[in-house]
């Protein structure tokens, strides 16, 4: 008869001999773990980004730290939804239906915004004719200017806010739009913030080029139109990126701070345009709704509205929506869209606006 044990040599596996070479038995225990620690981990962040408390002005590094990586958990949401999805699916396979049950609430947290998006929208009854606004990051090293300057046209909008617009851009615009256009206000530079604002309605009173926003001194315009008998202030915003240090997140979110203290005190309907280097899920966004502004997209808009990135390892991800045309509570939006890139790693968005009703 052939002993099962051997006096002196332990028949139990190691620690590394079962994590490099696992039975199937131990792997499938293994997987298993691994799938509801991700998915605890998922929640544990979730909660946290939520829960952390904005504060835009504050001087501390470490805090600026801590609330960057919170608001990174909320721009990558949809993202980060993606994870769980294929986490279920995993566990569908091996029948894991206790960790699917567990799965299930977060996924419907992250993606039901998505979901809406899909749905049909009822735009706010509005009166008059309105405008016509497009916001359009051209990239300051994009030279695929016809290709802009034909979606422009085909679009045809009334006011166009430009962001990183430089020499070459002046240049290439003005030959192309300078009869259509004949009111601009303008401040190329040659890095990622120079800006401008092409109207065919003439501006009420005098352009503002720089407005009281963040620290840095890039242009931040403000102008005024008429529409329909009525004043409408437009606001052509590029908010640095919150990312490559400490003093650019910190810089994004004085600038932001900036901007809700001046809409804070703005008196005109409004309409707040442009690069914002934030999404829809963030507290940005979040305080933004709490001061009556309304993104054009969630009223008329279809989709996620995806505007970056078209360039790089990013364009193989599903994209942000980092540019926003944000309307004040007088003003609605019947028609949104998102253009092509055309050279830019930004697509360009149109609204048609309206006083409401």
């Amino acid at each position: 008869m052939t002993p099962t044990h051997t006096p002196g040599i332990s028949t139990r596996r190691g620690f590394w001999t079962r994590n490099l070479r696992p039975t199937p038995a131990e792997r499938d225990r293994m997987n298993s773990v691994q799938s509801r620690l991700l998915l605890g981990l998922i929640y544990l962040i979730t909660v946290f980004a939520y829960a952390f408390p904005p504060d835009w002005r504050s001087p501390s590094r470490t805090y600026t730290a801590v609330a960057w990586s919170a608001f990174l958990v909320r721009i990558f949401q949809f993202h980060m939804g993606i994870l769980v999805l294929l986490i279920i699916a995993w566990c569908a396979r091996y029948k894991r239906w206790r960790t699917i049950l567990a799965a299930l609430p977060i996924l419907v947290f992250t993606w039901a915004p998505v979901a809406a998006s899909f749905l049909p929208k009822s735009p706010p009854p509005t009166h008059g004719q309105g405008i016509t606004v497009t916001s359009c990051n051209l990239l300051m090293i994009n030279r695929q200017t016809d290709r802009v300057i034909e979606e422009l046209a085909a679009t045809d909008p009334d006011v166009i806010l430009f962001q990183e617009y430089t020499d070459h851009w002046h240049a290439a615009l003005q030959r192309a739009f300078s009869e259509q256009y004949p009111h601009v206000v303008y401040f190329p530079r040659e890095d990622s913030f120079g800006a401008a604002i092409y109207s065919r309605l003439p501006f009420v009173g005098k352009p503002n080029k720089f407005l009281r926003i963040g620290t840095f001194g890039e242009p931040q315009m403000r102008a005024v139109v008429s529409v329909d008998g009525r004043d409408i202030a437009i606001y052509n915003l590029h908010l640095v990126p919150p990312w490559g240090g400490i003093a650019y997140i910190q810089e994004h979110s004085r600038q932001f701070a900036d901007l809700l203290d001046l809409l804070a005190e703005e008196t005109l309907p409004t309409v707040v345009a442009g690069d914002f280097n934030f999404t829809p899920s963030t507290p940005h966004a979040a305080a933004l709704a709490n001061q009556n502004f309304r993104d054009a997209h969630d009223q008329a808009g279809s989709g996620r509205g995806a505007t970056w990135s078209e360039h790089g390892i990013y364009r193989f991800l599903p994209g942000l929506r980092l540019d926003h045309i944000y309307l004040s509570d007088e003003l609605g939006c019947t028609r949104f869209h998102v253009g092509d890139a055309a050279g830019s790693d930004h697509r360009p968005i149109t609204a048609h606006i309206a006083p409401r009703r």
